[in-house]
């Protein structure tokens, strides 16, 4: 048999009365030691996708469809023992992510593949149907990882055996290649993760690179996700919420925070300060952005002393701090400057309304400050002081 699914990340469905836990995956098989859930099968997200074996079934698809697929959902082989023998892969994304893998189960197997960038329709529709009834047909006729009998080896054949020796030597020589690029290629996401601060969106996309960006300024943040987002800087305590859209963003971030601050003043009987980093007109160069975020949010931020700190404000801040720490090891020093990150912490801290980031001096001189061009909250016309 064989079951071909779309990758998304495992969700539950609480709806289903007649089957209590139910989640997207709780009737699909797997094999021995896979789960649908992290931390083997995790959120993703991104449209760059690569064939790793022209040969494979499912290649067809992947060809037909190439930049038209958005993967949501990735695997992690180092979460899954023997993953050599469970799984095969047969696609990644540019950075190195599963995206496309292939598990035997019993006598049959179980394809994920990315799915579509968004609703198949029109002319697009016919191309589709048509790989995946091509890829089915394939698969199908390809009996995977079936062996040949141990006693053909008995029987040679002129030229077999160094062909046979140029195929291993070939797979060998391909695995190293392979293992450096996916290396290669870890080593560029990693070093570029922070340009999603400028574009990316959502709980599993662009909060863990907010809650790292805060990490790299010192601020002490959790990494779990399911946990409430604060930051920590000594004593101070502050609470964060975080919003994104494509277009301007409104004030629901600012009510979130505003009842995470009362109910835990309720607990502490401590009034935390609040940030809200938002990333407003996501989609266009921060430098033509003309609103990204509502004058009712960027009011109620100056009125409840609330840090307003934009996507590319935090990105020039992370880019600032990650700057310092290569000058330092280039240096031999420590790391970045603990005094000037610290200035930056407060900053963050001590701001009401819009945190401005310009640009350093030569000798490194206050990166970020309080905006100064709005007027007292109270209505008058003083400047707000820095």
């Amino acid at each position: 048999g064989l079951i071909v699914i779309l990758g998304y990340p495992n969700v539950p469905h609480s709806g289903i009365t007649t089957l209590p836990g139910a989640d997207r995956y709780t009737i699909v098989p797997a094999p021995p030691g896979i789960v649908y859930r992290p931390p083997q099968l995790m959120p993703g997200d991104g449209r760059t996708i690569e064939t790793l074996e022209p040969a494979h079934p499912w290649s067809v698809y992947l060809s037909e469809m190439h930049g038209k697929l958005r993967y949501q959902a990735h695997w992690n082989l180092d979460s899954i023992p023997d993953s050599g023998s469970a799984a095969h892969v047969f696609a990644r994304s540019n950075g190195g992510a599963v995206v496309g893998i292939d598990f035997k189960i019993g006598p049959g197997r179980l394809i994920m593949i990315p799915a579509p960038a968004g609703e198949v329709i029109g002319r697009v529709r016919r191309p589709m149907t048509d790989s995946i009834i091509e890829s089915v047909q394939r698969c199908l006729e390809d009996r995977g990882d079936e062996m040949s009998p141990s006693w053909l080896r008995r029987y040679d054949l002129p030229g077999l055996a160094p062909a046979v020796s140029k195929v291993e030597a070939a797979q060998q020589a391909f695995a190293e290649a392979e293992s450096r690029l996916v290396e290669a290629r870890a080593h560029a996401t990693d070093a570029s993760k922070y340009h999603g601060l400028l574009w990316r969106a959502g709980h599993y996309s662009l909060e863990p690179l907010v809650r790292d960006a805060l990490r790299e300024l010192g601020f002490t943040v959790p990494t779990d996700l399911n946990v409430p987002a604060e930051l920590r800087d000594g004593e101070e305590i502050a609470l964060l919420e975080i919003d994104a859209s494509a277009g301007c963003v409104a004030e629901s971030a600012y009510l979130s925070l505003q009842r995470r601050i009362e109910a835990d003043f309720l607990k502490s009987g401590k009034r935390r300060k609040g940030i809200i980093v938002v990333n407003g007109e996501r989609l266009s160069d921060p430098n033509v952005r003309k609103q990204p975020y509502s004058d009712t949010l960027r009011n109620a931020c100056d009125n409840f002393g609330y840090t307003l700190i934009t996507g590319d404000a935090l990105f020039a801040l992370v880019s600032y701090a990650l700057e310092r720490r290569e000058d330092s090891q280039h240096e031999h020093a420590n790391g970045p400057d603990a005094g000037l990150l610290a200035d930056i912490r407060a900053t963050i801290l001590e701001t009401d309304g819009l945190l401005i980031v310009e640009e350093t001096d030569d000798d490194g001189s206050s990166l970020a400050q309080k905006d100064e061009s709005l007027e007292a909250v109270s209505g008058s016309d003083d400047i707000s002081e820095t």
